[in-house]
Formats: C-alpha cells, sequence, structure tokens
C-alpha cells in the first residue's frame, strides 16, 4: 500500500497535465481505501500503465497567454468533476492551458444535476483562480438552465434554490460571459468528469 500511496503521490503533481487524470487513478486509489481488500487486478495493472504511458508522452498543453482569450470548459458527471483552462486563438482553435478533475465526495454526489454542473464551474474557478481573477472569460457549459442561472447581465431568478444562489453571487466577483455547448461538442470537460 505505501508503494502505491508513493507512486501516487509522484503522479499527483501531474495530475493538472494528465487529460481524466482521476478517472485514470481510481483503481489504484481503490487498493489505498481500508475497506477493500489489497488485489492487484488486471484493471490496476491497466492504470498504473496508463499513467506511467501519460507522463511519458508529450502534452499538448500551451503556455499560458495573458493577451489571449481564456475559456473555462466545465462538466459533471455523476461521480465527478471536470474543467479545462483553454486559450482561443485567432484562427478559432481552443488549446487546454490546464485541466483538473476531483471526485464528489458522498454529499457532493447526492446533489441535483444542476448541482453537480454549477458545483462543476465553481470548481474550475475556484481551480484556476489565479488565471481568471480580474480577466474577462468565457464560461462554457452543457447545461443549458444555468445560462440564465449564472447569467452576469440579468439578476438570479426568484426561484432559484439557496445553493445555486450563493454560487451565483460568488461569481459575481467574476468577469465572464457564459455559453452553452451541446455535450456531444463538450468533449474536453466532459471527460474529465467521468470518474
Amino acid at each position: 500500500v505505501k508503494e502505491i500511496e508513493a507512486f501516487i503521490g509522484k503522479i499527483n503533481y501531474y495530475g493538472k497535465f494528465i487529460s481524466n487524470f482521476s478517472h485514470k487513478c481510481k483503481p489504484l486509489n481503490q487498493l489505498r481505501k481500508k475497506k477493500y481488500r489489497w488485489v492487484w487486478t488486471k484493471e490496476c495493472q491497466s492504470s498504473f500503465e496508463c499513467l506511467l504511458h501519460e507522463i511519458s508522452k508529450t502534452t499538448t498543453l500551451v503556455h499560458y497567454g495573458h493577451r489571449l482569450p481564456l475559456i473555462l470548459a466545465t462538466d459533471a458527471s455523476n461521480y465527478g468533476l471536470g474543467a479545462v483552462l483553454l486559450h482561443r486563438y485567432s484562427d478559432g482553435s481552443e488549446k487546454p492551458i490546464a485541466h483538473a478533475s476531483k471526485k464528489l465526495n458522498n454529499t457532493e454526489r447526492n446533489y441535483s444535476q444542476i448541482e453537480k454542473e454549477a458545483l462543476s464551474i465553481i470548481f474550475g474557478i475556484k481551480k484556476f483562480h489565479q488565471y481568471l481573477a480580474g480577466r474577462t472569460f468565457e464560461l462554457v457549459t452543457d447545461n443549458k438552465p444555468l445560462l440564465s442561472i449564472f447569467n452576469p447581465t440579468k439578476g438570479i431568478p426568484v426561484t432559484t434554490a439557496n445553493r445555486l444562489q450563493r454560487w451565483a453571487i460568488y461569481l459575481m466577483g467574476y468577469n465572464y460571459s457564459i455559453r452553452y455547448k451541446p455535450t456531444k461538442l463538450h468533449g474536453n470537460a466532459d471527460a474529465l468528469s467521468r470518474l
């Protein structure tokens, strides 16, 4: 168990550069839990090899540029959250600066889907605060109702649940626009949320 913990500890440093990192670590993280019997399965071996491959391959991340437009794409699944910070280039292409993912705790798993989607936005903004604070950026989600709840040019709807209202108020500290992107086109953040 200590060897697995040491490996995960070292690999965690590179987690922000590995797409879908939490999902890829899941079989190894299961071995660290006390309630599970320690058995090295094919899934564990596959996870281990995949992580080794990921840290050895060349990444396609780009450096942060303060003059380039910023995009924060977020998504949630039943088990995790994903966020990708991207730059949009003059040719219309979008390239990632950093990835982030997180598995949901037991309480968060009980949230409604709209609350999970909203939580992914809050997670992404907190994770990439140093890039987003004081900058104009575009927030991308695949959840249409959040467009009206988190729209910075409109007031918060009165019928919004308290948790969503608190998060909408938190977002008022940022200068952003929000855009809907269908799930089938929202692959980068969607994949990160699939834990």
